[in-house]
């Protein structure tokens, strides 16, 4: 038997025969053309019988004249009348069992696209059967708002609120109708027309006034340059209403006022100046007077200036009361509290 999976061609090799052949040892002698009968039977030596007369030559069928079959093979080597069998077959090559690539068929294909199809629909109904009410977001938790501390002090004007400074040195007092904003700092940027300012220590009026960010009016404590009181109150006020209000509206100063401020225990010299503000534009955010004040308490080479504007809803005895209370407050008088926590 040959061996599977030869390459080539080869004739020594990789066939087995057909059909079984006669003789010892399972082959054949082909080398004794005149003895048929292999040394046996009639008309042999050992039988000692005479021999048979000779045949009828067969017909000899596909082989030549010359007794050969194409190929060099004699005839009577294969001749069924000599051999006493059927011809032996040719020799067969075996081939090694060529493997057929089998292709899915269609109906394999569609079957496993349903079963993906399927298990997809699955999973989409699990996740909306099971998807939570509420939004994905987690929700933000309530947060609590502890205040710092900051230091009190009293009111020096029956009825009014106090603004203190943060460590609580120095104090002024403001209408029923404002509220103490003494953490806020607000004011109006500088552009080329007009100087800008900043105040600190803060109250206000009137917050929400056409927008969330306008208001009728409001307070704070702010520096001059210079040791001169009454130039520094001046200043202040013009720079306030450069920055504030339209640059047409007609301003009318009144004559500068004395006025004293308790500060470590001695009184001390300062100077107010107030100033009418009139604006022609009439609309409807637009206010048409305003008073504007400030309070100078100067030293060597800079002036604190209290600053206080609003328009009519506070009047000018309210803004003239309000610059007077400023002060310095003593240390017994002062206490600290700590507003309570809120939750939001």
């Amino acid at each position: 038997m040959g061996l599977f999976g030869r390459s080539g061609r080869e004739d020594d090799g990789g066939y087995e025969d057909n059909a079984a052949l006669t003789g010892v040892g399972g082959y054949e002698p082909a080398d004794t053309p005149g003895f048929p009968a292999a040394g046996y039977g009639t008309g042999s030596p050992v039988s000692g019988q005479p021999a048979a007369e000779p045949a009828a030559e067969p017909e000899r069928g596909p082989w030549s004249a010359h007794g050969e079959k194409s190929g060099g093979t004699p005839w009577y080597a294969e001749d069924p009348a000599v051999t006493g069998h059927a011809p032996r077959a040719e020799p067969q090559r075996i081939r090694p069992p060529t493997r057929l690539k089998r292709r899915p068929s269609r109906a394999l294909w569609i079957l496993v696209a349903v079963i993906a199809l399927g298990v997809a629909a699955m999973n989409f109904f699990n996740a909306a059967h099971h998807r939570p009410a509420s939004p994905s977001t987690p929700s933000r938790g309530l947060v609590t708002f502890r205040p710092e501390p900051h230091v009190v002090v009293p009111a020096v004007v029956d009825g009014w609120s106090s603004v203190a400074a943060r460590d609580g040195s120095f104090a002024y007092d403001v209408p029923p109708s404002w509220t103490p904003e003494p953490g806020v700092v607000h004011g109006w940027d500088g552009t080329a027309t007009s100087p800008g300012m900043l105040l600190s220590t803060t109250a206000s009026v009137g917050r929400g006034y056409c927008g969330s960010d306008g208001r009728r009016g409001g307070s704070g404590v702010t520096t001059e340059d210079g040791g001169d009181a009454e130039a520094a109150a001046r200043k202040a006020v013009g720079d306030l209403i450069g920055s504030a209000y339209d640059p047409g509206a007609k301003v009318t100063y009144a004559p500068a006022q004395d006025a004293t401020v308790q500060l470590d225990g001695s009184t001390r010299p300062a100077r107010v100046v107030l100033a009418d503000v009139t604006q022609d534009d009439i609309g409807a955010c637009t206010q048409k007077h305003v008073t504007v004040g400030a309070l100078a308490l100067a030293t060597t080479t800079q002036s604190v200036v209290l600053l206080a504007y609003t328009d009519d809803t506070t009047s000018r005895a309210d803004v003239v009361r309000l610059l007077w209370s400023y002060r310095g407050v003593p240390a017994a008088d002062r206490s600290t509290t700590t507003p309570p926590p809120t939750t939001r």
